[in-house]
């Protein structure tokens, strides 16, 4: 009988085994360790000891009796959750807004999103170099599908309507379908891209970031299209689809299993290799993945151990820096395709930043469409939580505000499987509450305790590592270039045209050039991490090059009001505002065919100019002219790259001012496309 007592024992200790105790790990690196009631690093402990205060970080004011509170056997979670809901008084963002605060506060939210609005259009800063506000869009759709306010729908729609029709000419690339522009949070700018980049190459990028909102925005306009009736619901699912597929087809890459960062080169560009993290976890949260890229994404995307970089490798990695973010990216993200290791990476790695910063909108943005499984959409609310073992016992919700309801929301259990649920008692299959509902309900989930299917993410243990340096190169004439910092530790690829064309494994390199030729060389490390490349070599046969200087062009003004010298001033033509709004001009070509154009400019003022070019009367595209050094108009610098369609003989083009500023032309370039492509 003892025996079969002691027998009995440690089969019930077994069966215990999977409740873990509180001081089992969320996460570990070798620099932090995060438990369920605290965090360790550097020695120092930062202990949840209550729901009101965390050592050495955090200590509540007082919340006020109305808030919403969070309870679980995670005293840390429930602590985080307090501190966000204190620290969400602050100024909302856009991306705060559509990561949790619209759930939080909608009015606030919506009040935030007037603000950004100026004469009908989202106001971005520095547009088009820099496409801030990118998460607009995304955040009056949160708010719609929290309040359900059609006046509110309406009132949005038309934003992002107008916005997208006064947008598009100017950052659409017909030749990709992708759209041209910097993210908002490549902040600095240095640390995103190479050197001799200036602001006319960063616009030109094609970035995975800008590119996916974008997507997602036209999705969204088709959405409220539809509610509202709209016969610009088939324009938008289109142009979104477009911009999808372009993405799909371009910055792909097949062997690592992630997006490239962007595309960059004047002419033909090509795509850096280093991971958007940010941007790749947004493609698959806009459904711009299929299911396996998705999960691809999610387990090969680089990852530290820290958390997940806004993009590796990068540029230095001495600026690298770890930023709530990509955190919660990374955590929906990985919900969404429910890779178990990767949402605890990425839980324990904005838990650690939430103890130091504010991060409000990631942490409830987690604990609300993670462990909650809470989704907004037009029907209701709907419930998928996927809650790792770590997090075990009951979890619930307390005064949350959803249109005419007060909600209570239990989970019980773990894993992703949903053995019941019920609203007030009453079980039912569907996982909603409908929007419909009104007066106080509580909805109970109970989960399956099922273990989650084995996962991965993209984790490297080893030291973190930058790009190979910028390859410094001298060509001795139009086909034999040199790499002076040529290091045998990498080998080198050439890409012509826009193609990868060969991997060389010695400094010396030869062009057989055919027609107009242009030349990337790029750093390769084990295979796996490619550098940039420098400015491209431009290989252009003779007559191919037709430089057509202001000097020919008539009438001419010389602008001595901003350049005193007489001679000097003679080689300029100053397009303002009130004088030549409209510049036409001829260029003779000898053969028909596609041609690369820009114009050199000076631009002292503050602000980015726009012309529009127009060929034998035909619009062809935007010249975007960017302000680089304030009143500085003796300084030439290229415009943006536009290809055009010329006839043999003369052509007309025209220059149309369409906002913002002066600028003084100095020439305009024209360069034949290879016919080879």
């Amino acid at each position: 009988m003892k025996h079969l007592i002691t027998l009995v024992l440690l089969i019930a200790a077994c069966a215990c085994s999977r409740v873990l105790p509180e001081k089992d790990a969320i996460y570990t690196c070798e620099n932090f360790e995060v438990y369920t009631d605290s965090i360790v690093r550097n020695g120092k402990s930062f202990r949840a000891l209550s729901t009101d205060e965390i050592t050495h970080s955090w200590k509540s004011s007082g919340l006020k009796p109305e808030d919403m509170f969070y309870n679980s056997r995670q005293m840390l979670v429930n602590a985080l959750f307090a501190k966000a809901i204190e620290e969400a008084d602050d100024a909302f963002t856009p991306t705060e807004i559509y990561l949790s605060l619209a759930a939080i506060d909608p009015e606030k939210s919506m009040e935030t999103l007037r603000l950004a609005v100026t004469d009908g259009a989202i106001h971005r800063h520095d547009f088009p170099l820099v496409t801030a506000n990118w998460a607009w869009a995304q955040a009056a759709w949160e708010i719609y599908c929290v309040t359900g306010n059609n006046d509110w729908l309406k009132e949005a729609f038309d934003i992002i309507a107008e916005t997208l029709r006064r947008e598009e000419p100017i950052i659409a690339d017909p030749s990709t379908g992708l759209i041209h522009g910097v993210p908002d949070y490549y902040t600095p700018i240095s640390d995103f891209y190479p050197a001799w980049m200036g602001p006319i190459d960063t616009f030109q990028t094609l970035s995975l970031g800008i590119n996916a909102t974008y997507s997602r925005t036209y999705a969204i306009a088709a959405e409220m299209a539809h509610l509202l009736g709209d016969k610009r619901e088939t324009t938008y699912k289109k142009k979104s689809a477009t911009i999808r597929e372009a993405i799909n087809d371009r910055l792909w890459i097949p062997n690592l299993g992630y997006y490239g960062q962007y595309l960059y080169g004047n002419l033909y560009p090509i795509l850096s290799h280093s991971s958007d993290n940010t941007g790749n976890y947004l493609s698959l949260l806009f459904d711009i993945t299929t299911p396996e890229m998705g999960e691809s994404i999610i387990s090969k995307c680089p990852v530290l151990p820290e958390g997940a970089p806004m993009c590796y490798p990068p540029v230095n990695i001495a600026h690298t820096t770890l930023s709530p973010l990509p955190q919660a990216l990374m955590c929906l993200a990985a919900a969404k395709v429910k890779n178990n290791a990767a949402i605890r990476t990425s839980l324990g790695a904005l838990f650690n930043l939430a103890i130091d910063k504010e991060a409000s909108p990631e942490t409830l943005a987690v604990i609300l469409k993670v462990l909650l499984g809470m989704e907004f959409t037009t029907e209701g609310i709907h419930f998928s939580p996927i809650v790792p073992i770590q997090f075990n016992g009951t979890k619930s919700l307390h005064k949350f505000h959803y249109r005419d309801a007060i909600l209570s929301v239990t989970v019980n259990g773990t894993g992703d499987k949903v053995a019941a649920f019920a609203i007030d008692s009453v079980s039912t299959s569907s996982h909603l509450f409908p929007a419909d509902m009104k007066g106080q309900h509580h909805v109970t989930i109970t989960l399956s305790n099922n273990d989650l299917k084995p996962s991965r993410t993209g984790l490297s243990a080893d030291n973190p590592v930058s790009m190979p340096p910028l390859p410094k190169i001298y060509w001795a004439d139009d086909t034999h270039a040199n790499i002076l910092n040529f290091d045998p530790l990498y080998s080198y690829g050439v890409y012509v045209n826009g193609t990868f064309l060969e991997e060389i494994t010695t400094s010396a390199y030869t062009l057989i050039p055919q027609g107009t030729t242009v030349v990337d060389i790029v750093p390769i490390a084990s295979q796996q991490y490619f550098g940039l490349s420098p400015r491209s070599h431009v290989f252009a046969p003779e007559g191919t090059r037709i430089d057509i200087p202001a000097t020919s062009i008539t009438p001419r003004r010389p602008p001595l009001h901003l350049i005193k010298h007489r001679e000097t001033a003679s080689k300029y033509i100053e397009l303002a505002p009130r004088h030549n709004t409209r510049l036409t001009f001829y260029a003779n070509v000898p053969e028909e065919g596609e041609y690369f154009i820009n114009i050199g400019y000076s631009n002292g003022s503050q602000t980015t100019a726009l012309r529009q070019l127009s060929v034998n009367g035909d619009d062809c595209g935007i010249f975007v002219c960017p302000a680089v050094r304030h009143n500085d108009w003796l300084r030439v610098f290229d415009s943006n790259t536009l290809t055009v369609r010329l006839n043999a003989g003369p052509n007309q083009l025209a220059l149309t001012y369409l906002q913002s500023s002066t600028i003084l032309l100095n020439h305009i370039t024209l360069l034949k496309k290879s016919d080879s492509r």
